[in-house]
This record gives C-alpha cells, sequence and structure tokens, in this order.
C-alpha cells in the first residue's frame, strides 16, 4: 500500500517537559509523523513518533522511513480521523502493535 504524505503540516504535542511544536507529514488521513525535539527524552534512540491527530502517541520509532510505514501499517484498522475516545473503543491496541511491528516500530512504553 503506497500512500501520499502531506509535508506542511506543524503538530503540538504535550510532554513532561512542556508543549512543543514541530512539522510533521500524514501519511495517513488522522494519523501524523514528526521527530520528537532533542530536549525531549535525548537518550531515546526512537526519535520518531506515530500520533494521533489529538495528540495520543501511537508508535515510536528509530527512522523516520519507519514511522511512515508503521502509519502505512495500521491505515485499515480503523479511520484514524475519528476522536481518540471512540477509536478506544473500536481498536484492539494488540492488533495496533502487532501491526506496527512489521515495520520496525515500538509500542512507545516500551522505548
Amino acid at each position: 500500500m503506497t500512500l501520499s504524505v502531506t509535508t506542511s503540516l506543524m503538530h503540538t504535542f504535550h510532554t513532561d517537559c512542556g508543549d512543543f511544536t514541530v512539522p510533521a507529514t500524514s501519511p495517513v488521513s488522522g494519523l501524523l509523523v514528526y521527530e520528537i525535539p532533542a530536549a525531549v527524552e535525548p537518550h531515546n534512540t526512537h526519535r520518531w513518533s506515530v500520533g494521533h491527530h489529538s495528540g495520543l502517541l501511537i508508535a515510536s520509532a528509530m527512522y523516520e522511513d519507519d514511522a511512515i510505514r508503521g502509519a502505512q501499517e495500521i491505515a485499515d484498522l480503523a479511520d484514524w480521523t475519528k476522536p481518540v475516545e471512540q477509536l478506544r473503543t473500536e481498536v484492539d491496541p494488540d492488533e495496533v502493535y502487532e501491526q506496527i511491528a512489521w515495520a520496525s516500530c515500538e509500542n512507545p512504553a516500551f522505548t
């Protein structure tokens, strides 16, 4: 499956270090891929994130290409444009993490 990537987005996410706004791409409607700034978990080797448009972090990857492939791997599991509360009732997290693993992405809890 090949999906186009939109490159002119900005994404704001929240961390213990504060709020950050970074450039992002959207390889799948409702999902974003972005690099976390060096100030956030500076020793973490998984610098690229797959996130829901709401700000929820879904997966982490070492490389941008892996994060994009991870988003593409889970594209058909849900309508990612829906609110996160609705997705939590419709999506099996185990299935999400099984699919993203094929693209060398990790559950962010394990990175």
